[in-house]
């Protein structure tokens, strides 16, 4: 045992020595190396430090203790593992110590960049003169909140929103805004809706408040927010809880109607307000009636007005007025003021409101007439009196009056008529009219001047002017004519010197001036003829010659010129064949004359008999007409013709399917002339586009044919095939 325990002794003290002589005197640390030595790091960001120990040769020295240290912690920490976590923008020396050895590293702190920047609440609404606080949160690229850092704010749009520096948004105006939020080059935006601050009351003055019947009130809404501050700019709605009595306006303009109470209330956003409203009636003054004094045909009409007003000479509505008639037996009136003509005579019609009265002086006539020109669809004739009067079609103001009744009826409506003669309105006296071929008519007073009214398309009522008319407007250029004759879109007129003008549309010719160039005022046909008549087609027209020689010009197609060609002539050319006419007339596409000797003669289109030679082809030049009738006159209207013989009688030839031929059927062409049904002589006929009307030597005007807008004027718009007579005649 004792032999044991000593070589054990002796190899424990053999260990010791070797292990002493290995480590040797220089075991202690020499230096402390710390890296990376000059580190960055950001706010709320680590970095990794390391310190390395060594021996005095130089010998990394392993598993010795080191602390670690920072000289500002406020700028950097470091834990005991040498973690540096910045705190603060800065520097920092952070110290690693081991067995009495420092080593250091130089540490920057940088603030994180800003990566996203975003701002909220988003989308915000704020009221007109309210404030929003919005917040701008910046954040790193790894999404850590950044604080400290300079926010500017901007608005896209300082008329709807402003923002402070701070981010305080301002409503200025309803609308859109954007806000945003910049910094460090990063942007965040909010949508900013700027709504008006809501109405809490509507206040209407002045109430109560009292306006005259007829006179008005200016009313004021004023709006305020719950706090009692005025707001403006607000939509006010008005109405009146009793419209016959008061009505206001869409800014609050009351006018008083009728006597009595009303309350008128103001709406803004559902809020309202209100004013009692006391209309008084200012007593009737004066009564006026117009027309003062006018004629009404026997069995017709004439509408009466009568207009009522106070002291200060203001118009006064819904009053109570009484018509009377002082003859009965001459003119009634009915409640509304339509005047009546029974017999011939004088009658005073009284109006009468509020004992105040007015008269009117009412002459029952029988028309008498001394011209008649049928048109398309409308019909005028002259009173041996120097009036007036049209009937039938009123589309385009073509009669010159205001229409009575309403044609054509159907789901769109109907066209404006007059069933009836209405007197053309200006009390000018006429010496002749002419309703031609289209939708305007023209008439020359006793004085030479000539008047016309309806459509102006192409300037046909030759004022100057490519304005329509329902009146009569004078024909520019102070000329003195004798007669007038109106086309389809053009009218051509001779002066008292036998001159020939021509105003209105001209793509053919038909102004014979040698252009195709429309004019609203008189233009002089050329060729320096003297001539004795002129009469206007659908597009050309034909004139005589104080010799009798005819001459045509404008379209041509159907040879309705009766040159023997088919060409369209701007300038009059002679009709062929060398026969002198005592009477010229112009149709749809035909032409009639009659010569001297009472041969009646017909050229250009003949498909529907228009020609009367018992045949429907056309001819270039002067046909005549089959019968061995002697004609005084011819009228070539819309693919047909009327004339009379010597001794009155009425014959017509051509197309007959509206009855305009009058034989008491409606048929199809009738090829050669025949005598109009009912016995009536007459001294003058005239052909329209589907109409026909005589005229007898007595005055008496019968029209037939077509009546679709009542121009046969019989107070009905049945086409008949029998002569009708005319409203308004004994």
């Amino acid at each position: 045992m004792p032999r044991i325990l000593g070589r054990l002794l002796a190899t424990a003290a053999a260990v010791l020595l070797v292990t002493c002589s290995n480590e040797g005197p220089s075991t202690t640390v020499a230096s402390v190396t710390v890296t990376p030595p000059a580190p960055t790091v950001v706010v709320a960001g680590t970095v990794q430090l390391t310190a390395t120990t060594k021996d005095a040769n130089g010998s990394v020295l392993t598993g010795r203790v080191v602390t670690w240290a920072s000289g500002t912690p406020a700028v950097a920490t470091v834990s005991a593992t040498g973690l540096v976590t910045g705190v603060a923008q800065g520097q920092a020396t952070i110290t690693a110590t081991s067995e009495g050895q420092q080593g250091t590293a130089a540490v920057t702190v940088m603030l994180a960049p800003v990566s996203s920047v975003t701002v909220t609440p988003n989308p915000a609404t704020v009221q007109i003169g309210q404030t929003l606080q919005l917040t701008a949160t910046l954040k790193d690229a790894n999404q850590n909140v950044l604080t400290g850092r300079v926010v500017t704010w901007a608005s896209g749009n300082t008329g709807v929103a402003t923002v402070s520096s701070t981010g305080l948004v301002t409503g200025v105006a309803q609308g859109q805004a954007t806000i945003t939020a910049a910094s460090e080059g990063q942007q965040g935006t909010a949508a900013v809706t700027v709504i008006p601050v809501p109405v809490a009351s509507v206040t209407v003055t002045p109430t109560p408040a009292t306006v005259p019947a007829g006179q008005t009130l200016q009313l004021t809404a004023t709006t305020k927010d719950a706090n009692g501050n005025v707001l403006t700019g607000r939509v006010v709605t008005w109405a009146s809880n009793n419209t016959p009595v008061a009505t206001v306006s869409s800014t609050g303009l009351v006018t008083g109607v009728a006597q009595g109470q009303a309350t008128i209330t103001a709406t803004s956003e559902g809020k309202q307000g209100m004013a009692a409203i006391t209309v008084t009636a200012l007593p009737v003054a004066s009564v006026t009636v117009q027309p003062m004094a006018a004629n009404v045909p026997l069995g017709l009409t004439v509408q009466l007005t009568a207009t009522l007003k106070d002291a200060n000479g203001n118009v006064v509505t819904g009053r109570v007025v009484t018509w009377a008639s002082d003859n009965t037996a001459v003119a009634t009136v009915n409640s509304n003021g339509l005047v009546t003509g029974v017999t011939q005579g004088q009658a005073t019609i009284t109006a009468t409101s509020e004992t105040k009265t007015g008269t009117a002086a009412m002459t029952v006539v029988s028309l008498v007439f001394a011209q008649v020109s049928a048109g398309v669809t409308h019909t005028c004739g002259v009173t041996t009196s120097g009036a007036a009067y049209c009937w039938g079609s009123n589309n385009s103001g073509q009669l010159g009056a205001p229409e009575s009744n309403q044609c054509e009826i159907g789901y769109y409506g109907g066209v404006p008529c007059s069933t009836s003669p209405v007197a053309v309105v200006g009390g000018r006296t006429f010496a002749t009219v002419s309703a031609g071929n289209g939708y305007h008519t023209c008439g020359v007073t006793t004085g030479g001047a000539a008047y016309c009214w309806g459509d102006n398309t192409w300037g046909q009522l030759g004022d100057g002017s490519t304005t329509g008319s329902g009146t009569p407007v004078l024909v520019s250029g102070g000329l003195s004519f004798a007669v007038v004759s109106t086309g389809n879109g053009f009218t051509c007129g001779l002066t008292t010197g036998g001159a020939a003008y021509c105003w209105g549309f001209n793509t053919v010719g038909e102004l014979g001036n040698g252009t195709t160039t429309n004019s609203a005022v008189p233009v002089l046909v050329a060729g320096s003829l003297t001539l004795t008549a002129v009469s206007a087609g659908d597009s050309h027209a034909c004139a005589l010659t104080n010799g009798g020689a005819a001459y045509c010009w404008g379209a041509n197609r159907f040879a309705q010129l009766g040159d023997g060609s088919t060409t369209n002539r701007t300038t009059p050319v002679a009709v062929a064949g060398g026969l002198t006419f005592a009477a010229v007339s112009a149709g749809l596409v035909h032409t009639c004359a009659v010569t001297a000797g009472g041969a009646a003669y017909c050229w250009g289109d003949n498909s529907s008999g228009d020609l009367g030679d018992g045949s429907t082809v056309d001819s270039r030049t002067p046909l005549a007409v089959g019968g061995g009738l002697t004609f005084q006159v011819v009228s070539a209207g819309g693919n047909y013709t009327c004339g009379l013989t010597t001794s009155g009688g009425p014959y017509c030839w051509g197309s007959n399917f509206n009855g305009q031929l009058g034989t008491g059927v409606f048929s199809g062409p009738n090829l050669l002339p025949t005598a109009v049904s009912g016995g009536l002589t007459f001294a003058a006929v005239s052909a329209g586009g589907a109409h026909t009307c005589g005229r007898t030597a007595a005055g008496t005007v019968y029209c037939w044919g077509s009546n679709t807008d009542g121009e046969l004027g019989n107070g009905s718009t049945n086409s008949t095939a029998m002569p009708a007579r005319v409203l308004g005649q004994q």
